[in-house]
């Protein structure tokens, strides 16, 4: 039934939108496009359900939310089970990763994000909080390579890199109140905070994350922060959601939450 009515959408628009074989299917380039755009359609009328119900209705439904890897374990996660016992009639479907998330063309409603500055869109971006991107390795690393003791001297350390596209990967610094960026390469590249996190446990090399994630590894003297002094402040955590004239119940719950 769902094959014969996506063979009558695209006989109807003209255009592929499912790329099959015989071992998987793919949405084709019009067919994420159409989907971008049906997405949009049906959170419009859920948008229009959602103010037709506001007056009297509490918070229901499916809210869809997406948040890093080891930020939303530490910090997010544990929070989950208290709204659903205040807001028993929404469900929460989350995808932990630390790629960047298409908040729009994936459907989700609220997206955890970290950024040292949030790019002008459409989106709204509530700051959660502040934390310091921290550089740290392992004593077992330091005892072996030394401590930088500039942000230049990482150019000839093992540096771990996590980024959502990890090619070039350029970590800013502070210096003199302005941001100094250096190129770092290493052993390790990742799309996971999680794999550089247990490299540089492991000694493999120096790594950057938010200060917050990794306080009980510094405390513990698991890992040592380095290059405190040139570290930038600004860095913040934020629920970014769509801009809407009548937000979804469950959304602004769960921001305000």
């Amino acid at each position: 039934a769902v094959s014969k009515a996506i063979s009558e959408l695209e006989t109807r628009l003209g255009a592929r939108l499912i790329a099959r074989t015989t071992r998987q299917l793919a949405l084709t380039e019009a067919g994420t496009s159409y989907h971008a755009s049906v997405a949009s359609a049906l959170a419009t009328l859920e948008e229009g359900a959602e103010s037709v119900n506001s007056v009297t209705a509490a918070p229901r439904g499916l809210l869809r939310l997406a948040m890093p890897v080891m930020f939303g374990q530490m910090f997010i996660a544990p929070l989950l089970p208290r709204f659903i016992e205040r807001f028993p009639e929404v469900r929460i479907d989350v995808t932990s990763s630390d790629s960047y998330v298409d908040l729009v063309g994936n459907g989700y409603d609220v997206v955890i994000r970290g950024a040292e500055v949030m790019p002008d869109s459409t989106l709204i971006a509530r700051k959660i909080m502040e934390t310091p991107m921290t550089v740290c390795a392992s004593p077992t690393y330091i005892e072996n390579h030394g401590t930088p003791a500039h942000p230049d001297e990482l150019l000839s350390h093992d540096c771990l890199v996590a980024a959502a596209a990890p090619t070039i990967a350029e970590w800013t610094f502070d210096i003199d109140g302005a941001g100094y960026a250096v190129r770092v390469d290493g052993p390790i590249r990742s799309t996971s905070l999680m794999v550089a996190f247990e490299g540089a446990l492991a000694g493999a090399g120096i790594a950057r994350f938010p200060y917050h994630v990794v306080k009980p590894d510094i405390e513990s003297g698991r890992l040592v922060r380095l290059l405190r002094e040139f570290e930038r402040q600004e860095a913040s955590v934020y629920a970014v959601y769509p801009a809407q004239r009548e937000l979804a119940l469950k959304t602004r719950a769960f921001i305000d939450f």
